[in-house]
């Protein structure tokens, strides 16, 4: 529901509580009987907004997000080569083995064996 229909039924409906409440003051049967509806109607259109609001707040709201990304670069990986760390020779995918779920490398000229360790990206 609107806002602005929202808070012109809170209006009427504290305008009819005061008229209700100048009747009941007034006093007599018929005064007393006209505020006590005055009182009620405006009971009545303060639930009817409370009850359109709380039905509103539980739908489902829709939020879309717009944004632009510029991404660079060839999208092409390049081959690294790995070197041993004590003598300094070319390694080859043969000397690479996966044990216990590190992997290790062994040279084939010199005997080390390294683990490769993975640097954090941040």
């Amino acid at each position: 529901m609107n806002r602005i229909v929202e808070g012109l039924i809170v209006f009427v409906a504290i305008v009819l509580i005061i008229l209700g409440a100048i009747f009941l003051i007034a006093g007599g049967a018929q005064n007393i009987m006209t505020g006590a509806v005055l009182v009620l109607l405006a009971v009545v259109l303060l639930f009817y907004n409370y009850r359109s609001q709380k039905i509103q707040a539980a739908k489902p709201t829709l939020v879309t997000q717009n944004f632009n990304v510029k991404m660079e670069g060839t999208g092409q990986t390049e081959r690294k080569e790995l070197k041993c760390r004590s003598c300094g020779a070319t390694l080859s995918e043969k000397d690479i083995k996966v044990v216990q779920g590190g992997v290790v490398i062994t040279c084939p000229y010199c005997g080390t064996v390294t683990t490769l360790e993975e640097s954090p990206k941040w």
